[in-house]
């Protein structure tokens, strides 16, 4: 199957009760530009018998994901990173009501997510929707980067890089996956998923 796009990246909050996973206050992240999962195993641990390999074991050790998106907003910020917001006092100049200033200071605390996305597919000439599910990650801060405008605009997108490991259930489930006909039934499984109720997102 051949890829051809990316949609509806989601976000859930993780809690682990020993072996018992569960998601709560997701929501969507943006809209995804580009998404890269970049997977790290343990060297090959070979049994040799009759003067070759008779088995061999190679395990997921943990990975990278990239995640692009459209914007980063500051409600999605803050779920992510576990950020704080306050209250603006009053400064002179300024006249938007009920802004709220975000906070990066040594009281954050960034959470472990769950996270998922569609990706589209091509297979025959079908068009399929492939789920993703990464059942156990952390964002790190993202960098600040900004180009001024020129004569045309050079659009400029928000990237997310978060470390991938696995969950705390009894296999240890690191990703899921399943793959439909249509980008509905994807988003469903996603926010199944994550626990993420069917008003949210789109």
């Amino acid at each position: 199957m051949a890829t051809i796009g990316l949609s509806k990246p989601y976000y859930a909050i993780y809690t682990a009760t020993g072996s018992a996973v569960s998601y709560a206050s997701g929501g969507v992240l943006g809209k995804a530009t580009e998404a890269n999962i970049d997977i790290e195993t343990s060297e090959d641990n070979n049994l040799y018998a009759d003067n070759g390999i008779a088995e061999t074991d190679r395990q997921f050790t943990g990975g990278t994901l990239t995640l692009s998106t459209d914007d980063l907003s500051q409600e999605v910020s803050k779920a992510i990173l576990g950020l704080k917001e306050e209250a603006l006092d009053t400064i002179e100049g300024i006249t938007d009501e009920d802004v709220q200033e975000l906070i990066y200071d040594d009281t954050q605390q960034t959470p472990y997510l769950g996270v998922g996305f569609i990706v589209k597919k091509v297979r025959g000439g079908v068009t399929m929707w492939r789920a993703v599910v990464l059942t156990k990650i952390m964002f790190s801060i993202p960098s600040d980067a900004a180009t001024t405008q020129g004569e045309s605009i050079e659009w400029q997108v928000p990237e997310l890089s978060a470390t991938v490991m696995r969950d705390d259930s009894a296999t240890h489930i690191w990703k899921r996956e399943a793959t439909f006909t249509t980008e509905a039934q994807a988003e469903a499984y996603i926010k199944d998923r994550l626990n993420i109720t069917a008003g949210v997102g789109g």
